[in-house]
């Protein structure tokens, strides 16, 4: 039996990894790792041997991925990174009103399923889709989506146009999802050939036309385990749920401070149960926790509405923000639930967010939090 919880935290500054054992009580640090670089993701790969894998970008040395043994965390760079497609030419208008980097990135990372051993995916900046099928030490573009018939109408957000979700259907070996700020949700049923937007009844980004069927803005998009068909976004517009694998969504966000906000949880021991922490997007996109008081919000189910969860959270002042790889959960009953903050902290619960208490109090910016039991 599985005996360890490990928290993969990924700051501006370097990879942490955080260990515990079951009752999650006490944790102890392993790290920093990739000092040098900014780690946008980072996830643990329990696939047989316990792997950790991370996105890794640096203003000096481009973007690329390493990958290490969990256990020694000897890092090792990709021999042929992923290589994002070019910016649009009718991007870069938006690019210098917002004062957003044009070099590659990559966002995020997410194994393959239990049987594709060494499968890896990864997503980019310029939106992307690669994979690899050595572990990571070289990438190929998935070109069904890269080169989308609607790719010259997605449109970057105030954070560039990334490929930030990556999501394998686990009932499906050809279904797997993936979410685009500032594109909206794609589904694909035949293994990566072809590709759907799946973005009926699900807002546009400010600006978008609305006769598109591109044009959402997903902030973080994760399907439920257990349910076949159920999957949960947070958008710049709304949280969303659906039941028929994204073919339609239900706003589910009434009941929250606002509706807007990145990080995104789900509880795998209750389909009806998603976490998210809602931000005020007035202030200059500040990105900040209304109010001054950091809350985490648990959806309760259908007509059961939203539960403000602040037990051990600081209760004043604390304008925390949150970014869309900032929330995690793990797979024990009751679940853990992981968030960090761009200040540096990190909170966890391990009674499913009914109470709270820091796991880290001074990093660098956290950029990813993902938690995993092996």
């Amino acid at each position: 039996m599985a005996d360890r919880v490990v928290v993969a935290v990924g700051t501006k500054r370097g990879l942490f990894l955080y260990e515990s054992d079951r009752k999650r009580r006490t944790w102890k640090l392993r790290g920093p790792y990739l000092t040098g670089w900014q780690i946008y993701h980072a996830i643990i790969d329990t696939r047989r041997s316990p792997k950790v894998h991370a996105a890794a970008v640096s203003d000096v040395f481009a973007s690329t991925t390493f990958s290490a043994d969990l256990r020694a965390a000897k890092f090792t760079g990709a021999k042929k990174p992923p290589v994002p497609p070019k910016p649009l030419p009718a991007h870069e208008k938006f690019f210098k009103q917002w004062g957003i980097s044009r070099a590659p990135r990559v966002w995020h990372i997410e194994p393959g399923r239990a049987k594709e051993s060494g499968v890896l995916y990864a997503g980019t900046a310029p939106a992307g889709l690669f994979r690899s099928a050595d572990s990571g030490k070289t990438w190929e573009p998935v070109s069904g989506l890269n080169d989308h018939p609607t790719r010259k109408k997605w449109m970057p957000g105030a954070g560039g146009m990334c490929c930030h979700t990556i999501q394998l259907d686990p009932a499906d070996p050809k279904r797997m999802y993936v979410a685009i700020s500032a594109a909206g949700a794609f589904r694909t049923d035949d293994g990566g050939k072809t590709w759907k937007p799946i973005n009926t009844a699900v807002a546009k980004y400010p600006g978008a036309p609305k006769d598109s069927e591109v044009g959402s803005c997903v902030h973080k998009l994760l399907l439920h385990p257990a349910v076949p068909g159920r999957a949960y976004q947070q958008n710049h517009v709304g949280v969303y749920r659906t039941d028929d694998y994204g073919d339609t969504w239900n706003a589910i966000q009434m009941g929250l401070p606002t509706d807007y906000g990145f990080g995104l949880a789900l509880d795998p021991n209750d389909p009806d149960t998603c976490y998210t922490v809602p931000l005020d997007p007035k202030d200059n996109y500040a990105y900040r926790a209304t109010g001054g008081q950091f809350k985490v919000y648990r959806w309760n189910g259908p007509g059961k509405g939203w539960t403000g969860l602040s037990k051990g959270l600081p209760a004043e002042g604390a304008y925390l923000n949150v970014l869309r790889e900032g929330m995690s959960s793990d797979s024990l009953d009751p679940c853990g639930v992981y968030v960090g903050t761009g200040t540096g902290q990190v909170f966890h619960s391990s009674d499913a967010g009914r109470s709270w208490a820091p796991l880290a109090l001074y990093l660098p910016p956290v950029l990813s939090v993902s938690a995993a039991v092996v």
